[in-house]
């Protein structure tokens, strides 16, 4: 390390009683500065940026986990970095604050920068810091419901040399409508799962296009392949559980299913995925649902050769329709090359830039969240404009030569949506207001009796939901067996009712 002192002297020049400054700039050389190693630096900016994707059984080609598993890659790991290829970011900066964002500080990419120039070296193991662990256990805790896209996995060949977009239908069993607050996907193979999105049907009509193709689940590119009433999110590499504000949640009909698309990437080898689904329901009041807004334009067509190709689509909201914007997910295929989504006023001509995208890449696609919703007020237009490139030049170019392309579901089709994620202030629902008036063993069931009770409301014992809740009027509830295991003998246990809409009763405190 050297140390570099600046002393600045003022001489009195004696001839001219002038006055003139002497530099006497000193340098003292120290020991050379400490190498950059894998152990000490390196492995903290792989664990904050790259390590939720680059570990085993997920879907990176190689883990970043040890020194051994990175140091074959320092190369690779200098110009991808260097060139913020990885960590895969697309949004533009400056155009909406989103939350859970990836990318390298330019420190950052400079310490790996100066490790691989260096030698790329491991350094003392004891600089290491706590690994981070991946395991097969909820980040969101245990659910309140989980859902299986297949009990028995679903096959991708060896064969297989182009992209699968499965999709299946998956039953909820809801005897009431439901508000969703929390979901989180996890493949069981996330060599081969690219992404999840997750789809309501509240028709059954998945259960047709189920049944026409055979083996588990029906193909779709591009949608679930019917008119959905809305999603409940998904799933990209990296991505964390999705978890909506308090007083929001997606609304799961009574009834309905949820259709999991599964974009799954063939790698040369047999495999097998059994892609699974936590739900957690609302724990307070839902005042608003989430719905999803598509801005879209199904009416165009790409001529062949077209390297910068414009799309627009547009969407506006009536005068008095204020809105608050949650998320927004970006939607082309191939040949997209980016997409700007903005909102301007009619009335102030105000702008805001919601999203944009200059290096689309249809195997990174993704719902952004903001960090705080965006108000939205009515009588805003949303503009949506995206540009394709159908030349030769084009490196995910299906067609060799390139061929006219409209809109379409299959891969070499073309789309254009912005959905956006949103709640609407003027939607204001009013809760539900429980409460409890007596709790009792009777028989081999524990009753509960009160006010206020709804069909699929569901008993809770410290917070853990019983599992066979009955609801047998607007007055009482009870749990035929499961009670059992969840209130011990002789132990104080806080009871309440949950209703579907979030709300629950004060606390009832019982002893078995």
């Amino acid at each position: 390390m050297k140390l570099r002192i600046v002393l600045i002297a003022l001489g009195i020049a004696l001839a001219g009683g002038g006055y003139s400054v002497i530099d006497l700039s000193m340098t003292r050389a120290s020991a050379p500065a400490d190498p950059v190693t894998f152990s000490d630096q390196v492995v903290r900016i792989f664990q904050r940026n790259c390590q939720t994707c680059h570990h085993p059984g997920d879907i990176a080609p190689f883990s970043l986990m040890t020194y051994e598993e990175a140091a074959p890659w320092a190369d690779s790991i200098r110009s991808k970095t260097a060139s913020r290829t990885m960590p895969p970011w697309k949004p533009v900066g400056g155009c909406g604050e989103f939350a859970n964002t990836r990318g390298l500080t330019d420190e950052e990419i400079a310490t790996i920068g100066e490790w691989v120039a260096t030698g790329a070296l491991e350094g003392n193991p004891a600089d290491l810091p706590e690994p981070l662990v991946f395991d097969d256990g909820w980040k969101l805790g245990v659910p309140d419901v989980e859902l299986r896209t297949v009990q028995t996995g679903y096959r991708v060949p060896a064969s297989a040399t182009s992209d699968i977009y499965r999709c299946f239908t998956i039953p909820t069993n809801f005897d009431a409508d439901r508000f969703i607050t929390a979901v989180e996907v996890a493949p069981s193979n996330r060599k081969i799962v690219h992404h999840v999105i997750l789809y309501i049907d509240t028709t059954g009509v998945s259960v047709s296009l189920d049944q026409q193709d055979p083996g588990p689940g029906y193909t779709s590119f591009g949608g679930p392949g019917f008119a959905t009433v809305g999603t409940l999110g998904g799933w990209a590499p990296g991505a964390p559980p999705q978890v909506l504000r308090d007083g929001t949640g997606y609304l799961v009909p009574k009834g309905a299913r949820i259709v999991a698309q599964v974009h799954y990437k063939p790698n040369g080898q047999d495999e097998v995925d059994t892609t699974s689904i936590a739900l957690k329901f609302a724990r307070s009041p839902v005042y608003q649902d989430v719905i999803i807004l598509p801005i879209i334009n199904q009416d165009f067509t790409i001529p062949a050769n077209a390297r910068d190709f414009p799309v627009t689509a547009s969407f506006t909201l009536p005068p008095l329709v204020d809105v608050k914007i949650e998320y927004v997910a970006p939607h082309m295929h191939l040949l997209g090359r980016e997409m700007q989504i903005t909102a301007r006023n009619l009335v102030t001509g105000e702008r805001k830039c919601l999203i944009y995208i200059d290096d689309w890449d249809s195997h990174w696609q993704g719902s952004y969240r903001y960090v705080e919703p965006l108000a939205i007020p009515g009588a805003t237009v949303f503009e949506l404009t995206a540009r394709y490139d159908n030349s030769e030049l084009n490196h995910n170019q299906p067609s060799i030569p390139p061929v006219d392309v409209s809109w379409g579901e299959k891969t070499t089709d073309e789309m254009c949506i912005g959905f956006l994620g949103l709640t609407i202030d003027a939607e204001h629902r009013e809760p539900s207001a429980p409460i409890l008036s007596e709790v009792r063993v009777q028989g081999s069931k524990l009753v509960v009796e009160g006010a206020d009770i709804r069909p699929g409301s569901l008993i809770t014992v410290d917070g853990e939901l019983v599992r066979d809740t009955r609801v047998k009027s607007r007055r009482k509830a009870l749990s035929k067996s499961a009670w059992a295991s969840a209130i011990p003998a002789g132990v104080t246990v806080r009871i309440q009712v949950l209703n579907p809409d979030g709300a629950a009763s004060p606390e009832f405190l019982f002893a078995r």
